[in-house]
């Protein structure tokens, strides 16, 4: 296949996977507060390593939790990932297992000008909406009285990042990055009332949906160092900055409350009480700063380290339920590979581990809680030629969220990633004797 036939497949399959990324893709309870379950947006090369980014820079990987990396990549760089989602939810009485596939990111990288200037451009999932659930409580006149809630829905994220870097001497370099962003989705939530005990009584149901969309924009800072030893052996420090714009979706929202007689399956509608269709609103998203370091020792191993506070605490909630507040989160991995150049295949391999942690951007009853995850990569490099340079990485993620005091879930999970990288150089002229 030639290489404009690969260009052309690889942007139809980017084109025409936004409908892929609007499908739900989880089933925690949590993802009904707020704008859903907040996707950590790492490619399948850092996942391994507790989602680090902010201070790593590769020629052959795309850095997008920091677009000041555009500018080290080399070679025409396409990356893919799968995630799969185990997970099981426990009330401290009873466990349910869930499971959720999906595709968590298509993304391409270009050197425009090599070690200068270099450009990306993508799809991913930004957040996402998934839940099913019922509860009864008892009140003393009504009896039993039954709740149905679900929800499903998702908002995604398409972005244009560039980099530019200026050299300031032989062994050291600042690169300056930007993505321009626009997210888009809709999230839908169903409720039922169900008065079991109360003879002809009218239930409730009320169904409220927003579709959104909007530009934004982040901002990325790096500074590169490279040294070498007494024994001539190279070493490259990155440290590195973002900051991403707070913005402010526009939206539509759609919401009926009728009332029915009847049950949760087949009912009979007899009134409608609140209708508003498509009414003008806005999603308010915060502002957020992050930074990272890495340490590298040339086919080596590598060490690197996240820190992101996230401002949703300036955002007010007119919701009883819950309300926002800033998070925080940090990571750290490490990668090593035994024998670059090694003629034993394992030894070649990269070698993954990491570990990340966050707090809640929201409070749900007046309690907030914490997430952590555990996580295992390893890259297998499958070189076939000069000019193609695929690569697949595996990744494995155990983790907790959520807790269950006043009433809510405590939810663990298993993550499977895999990626592939395709890399390579289309547009270099060939010489022939």
């Amino acid at each position: 296949m030639s290489n404009n036939k690969v260009v052309i497949l690889l942007f139809l399959l980017l084109m025409t996977s936004a409908n892929a990324f609007s499908q739900s893709t989880t089933n925690s309870p949590y993802s009904r507060y707020g704008i859903g379950v907040i996707r950590p947006q790492t490619f399948t090369y850092n996942f391994g390593m507790g989602g680090v980014g902010i201070g790593l820079r590769s020629g052959r990987n795309i850095g997008f939790l920091n677009p000041a990396s555009y500018s080290a990549v080399t070679v025409t760089t396409f990356d893919l990932g799968y995630t799969n989602n185990a997970l099981w939810l426990e009330d401290g009485g009873e466990t349910q297992y869930q499971n959720n596939p999906y595709i968590d990111h298509i993304s391409f990288a270009f050197p425009m000008i090599k070690n200068t200037w270099g450009m990306s451009f993508g799809v991913l999932p930004y957040s996402n909406v998934g839940y099913k659930y019922d509860e009864v409580i008892s009140d003393s006149i009504a009896g039993d009285i039954s709740f149905y809630s679900e929800g499903e829905g998702a908002i995604n994220k398409a972005y244009l990042g560039n980099a530019i870097a200026v050299k300031i001497d032989s062994t050291s370099l600042v690169s300056f990055g930007a993505n321009t962003y626009f997210l888009f989705g809709s999230i839908a939530h169903d409720e039922k009332i169900i008065y079991g005990d109360v003879p002809n009584g009218f239930n409730i149901w009320n169904v409220e949906e927003m579709s959104m969309s909007d530009f934004g924009a982040d901002f990325g800072l790096q500074y590169q160092k490279t040294f070498t030893n007494a024994e001539d052996e190279k070493y490259t420090l990155n440290v590195g900055a973002i900051y991403g714009l707070a913005a402010n979706l526009d939206a539509k929202r759609t919401e009926i409350i009728r009332t029915f007689t009847g049950s949760v399956e087949f009912g009979t509608i007899k009134d409608t009480s609140l209708f508003i269709d498509e009414v003008d609103d806005v999603v308010e998203l915060p502002s957020e700063i992050g930074f990272g370091v890495s340490l590298e020792k040339q086919n080596k191993w590598l060490l690197a380290v996240d820190y992101k506070s996230t401002n949703w605490g300036s955002i007010a909630s007119n919701e009883a339920l819950y309300s926002y507040k800033s998070n925080f989160s940090l990571a750290g991995g490490v990668q090593i590979i035994p024998k670059y150049d090694g003629n034993n295949y394992l030894q070649r391999l990269a070698y993954r581990v990491g570990a990340r942690f966050s707090n809640s951007y929201l409070e749900v009853n007046n309690v907030d809680w914490s997430e952590y995850g555990i996580t295992f990569g390893i890259g297998l490099p499958v070189r076939k030629s000069e000019s193609s340079y695929p690569r697949l990485n595996f990744g494995f993620e155990y983790g907790n969220r959520g807790t269950t005091d006043s009433g809510l879930i405590k939810e663990k999970f298993f993550n499977f990633n895999v990626g592939v990288t395709i890399n390579a150089v289309w547009f270099r002229k060939r010489k022939y004797d």
